[in-house]
């Protein structure tokens, strides 16, 4: 996947037809279509609609028939490769085509990289560029077609790696810091002892030099650098950068960050106070714009982090449409060439990287301990909570001793869905607007005068976002479709592709953690993403992979027999029923639980009513217990099961005074 802009020359397809960008008047766009040469026009901000309604999507760039899956699921060596030819790439990005030239970049930028041992040609990188303009951005383009390629097969058995591997370990992966040739020579002597005991008709390969070297090529530079030198020291080589930069136009470089608001949210249907939600927000640096939020009870993960930068990605055209009052534009979006993260473990899953990889985007981490590095996005959510949550009822400070004798807990009003319209004013119609002190102007027109509609990155199939920005998981496609947590997806293209491809498929699947009601199958040969149903709609439809996970963990504790879909869905509706009498409980820690499992989509309007009770094929008897029981222990359990703290088993339950338990558990709150 790579990027594009709404320019002269841009082929689109609208409504099946393709047309191409012919000229601009005003902001009228003349579009010429391809078959018949007929001309016609769009306003601007009509085709930034279709694009985020999905109607317009742009041509796909020139083939990459080296190109895997969607997220350019490439090996570990392609992956280096690639990155190692694409900063070759940006280094002679805008130098003129002349040998000389691109001869001093190509020196200049060797010198900085190191590698490989001796400098590309300049007639290679020069192939490696025009690969890489050809496709758009895209990083698949610089990876070689090796995936054809015969000698696949180790020539050494197992029984010289396993000795090779030990050599490594026991000599130069240590603080002695032995040499190669001093861990050829371990491996040498520990292959001989062992031909030995063999006869010569069975007497193991010698290893050599070059085996050796190639192993330990293989072997993170960071994992090396740890065992010889230390962690501290290796901690302190591999630092990301050591200055900090600026931005020097819109989309340049943007910064991205969690936090907790200091303010009660209530339960929309029952008023009763549910904790502290989450935010996530991604900010320009160039013009201090917002390019995109989320807020919600998701504690800090990849789904957080997917839901703002879609956010961020597409054009904000149906804001005053879900949001009723705010009265300014939101002009801010679009893919960004640089994404600023701190060391929280969301920034670092292999999905990120990959989406980062497939929309041209350099992933930057920053320091430890160097706050100031992604200050803007530090600032921007201390701003944010003084300015929404500090004064509002049901505020709970920043500073504990500012509290005294107030109870944020009983004097909270706002709702999650009041809450999220408020932010998304304030940002549009008070933070876009004020004059910020740095800028000398309002990020607004900060951002509306240093970039045009038509040099905003967009990403060019709108329709693949979810694909591309889904969890990353591997599976065995059979005639029952594809299982994933214990449900199976199954449609007539899997099937079409089982006859085509083979009877039992490794295949690659992006998820949705929002919602697993349907997931992407990618074809392992042309890389189509299919997107399939599950195969009981009646339960998997709209829930998310953690209201999955819980429903699982209650039905096990609560079933003596497992009945797979069917008890899982009476389990969903018995969970749902227990949720409402749990909420009239003071218990804040349930509650918060209870959020994030009712928690909808952002652009969705939350649901008001109780999910109604389905009839079942086989109803699972299930063992009566307390409601508020029954729904505090499975949620318990469910957060145990996921962060792997074992369980105690018990054949009779323990049964606490009501009111001890409810003051235990307000004092540990």
């Amino acid at each position: 996947m790579a990027t594009a802009c709404l320019e002269q020359g841009t082929v689109v397809h609208i409504e099946g037809s393709e047309y191409r960008f012919s000229r601009k008047i005003d902001d009228c766009w003349q579009l010429e279509q391809s078959k018949t040469g007929r001309i016609v026009e769009y306003e601007q901000q009509d085709l930034l609609r279709m694009l985020a309604e999905r109607k317009l999507t742009f041509r796909g760039s020139v083939p990459v028939s080296r190109c895997g899956p969607a997220n350019c699921d490439l090996s570990p060596a392609d992956l280096e490769l690639a990155k190692l030819r694409r900063s070759y790439v940006m280094a002679v990005l805008n130098t003129p085509n002349s040998r000389k030239r691109l001869e001093e970049a190509i020196h200049d930028a060797w010198k900085r990289v190191r590698a490989p041992q001796r400098a590309p040609g300049w007639i290679t990188v020069y192939r490696w560029k025009c690969r890489f303009l050809r496709a758009s951005g895209d990083v698949r383009a610089l990876v070689d077609d090796t995936r054809s390629k015969g000698n696949k097969q180790g020539r050494y058995p197992a029984s010289v790696i396993e000795r090779c591997e030990q050599s490594i370990s026991n000599k130069y992966l240590n603080r002695t810091r032995n040499s190669i040739q001093q861990t050829l020579e371990d491996a040498l002597y520990r292959v001989k002892k062992e031909n030995e005991l063999r006869p010569a008709c069975d007497a193991l390969p010698v290893p050599t030099r070059r085996l050796i070297t190639r192993m330990i090529a293989n072997i993170p530079a960071f994992d090396k650098h740890s065992a010889r030198y230390g962690h501290d020291s290796a901690v302190k080589e591999f630092r990301g950068v050591k200055g900090q930069t600026v931005a020097q136009a819109p989309l340049e470089r943007a910064e991205i960050d969690h936090t907790l608001l200091d303010l009660m949210v209530v339960d929309d249907r029952t008023g009763l106070p549910l904790g502290r939600p989450s935010v996530t927000a991604c900010i320009d640096c160039y013009t201090r714009c917002i390019l995109g939020i989320y807020i919600g009870f998701n504690p800090p993960s990849y789904q957080s982090v997917a839901a703002c930068l879609k956010d961020c990605f597409l054009p904000k055209v149906n804001l005053k449409r879900d949001y009723p009052g705010i009265v300014n534009e939101w002009p801010a979006y679009g893919v960004m060439h640089n994404l600023v993260v701190d060391g929280g473990l969301e920034f670092y899953s292999a999905s990120l990287e990959q989406v980062c990889l497939s929309l041209n985007i350099n992933w930057i981490a920053a320091p430890r301990r160097t706050a100031w590095f992604k200050g803007k996005i530090e600032r921007f959510l201390g701003t944010m909570n003084r300015a929404v949550a500090h004064g509002v009822p049901g505020t709970t400070f920043s500073n504990i001793f500012e509290k005294g004798d107030y109870n944020p807990a009983k004097h909270a009003v706002i709702t999650l869905s009041t809450l999220r319209k408020v932010v998304r004013t304030w940002i549009a119609d008070v933070y876009h607007q004020q004059v910020h002190r740095s800028l000398q102007t309002t990020p607004s027109k900060m951002w509306t005068s240093s970039i045009r509609p038509e040099d905003i990155r967009l990403p060019d199939e709108t329709t693949q976002l979810d694909v591309v920005m889904g969890r990353v998981e591997s599976r065995s496609l059979t005639h029952k479709g594809v299982e994933f947590e214990g449900l199976f997806y199954n449609s007539p293209e899997l099937t079409e592709l089982r006859r085509k491809e083979g009877a039992n498929l490794k295949v690659e699947i992006r998820v949705n953690e929002s919602d697993i009601g349907s997931i992407y199958v990618l074809s392992p040969k042309t890389s189509k993403a299919y997107s399939v149903p599950a195969s009981d709609p009646d339960y998997a439809g709209g829930i998310s992979l953690w209201q999955h996970k819980v429903i699982k963990n209650y039905q096990r504790q609560h079933s003596d027999t497992d009945h797979g879909v069917d008890g899982w869905l009476q389990a969903k509706n018995e969970v749902s029923h227990l949720i409402d009498e749990s909420l009239k409980l003071k218990r804040a820690r349930t509650h918060k639980r209870i959020a994030r499992y009712r928690e909808t989509p952002e652009q969705k309007p939350p649901k008001t009513q109780m999910i109604e009770a389905t009839k079942l094929r086989t109803p699972a008897p299930i063992s009566a217990t307390t409601g508020s029981q029954m729904v505090d222990r499975g949620f318990r359990d469910s957060v145990q099961d996921q962060a792997g703290i074992p369980q105690q088993e018990s054949a009779v339950p323990i049964i606490r005074p009501r009111f001890k338990a409810e003051i235990r558990e307000i004092h540990e709150d």
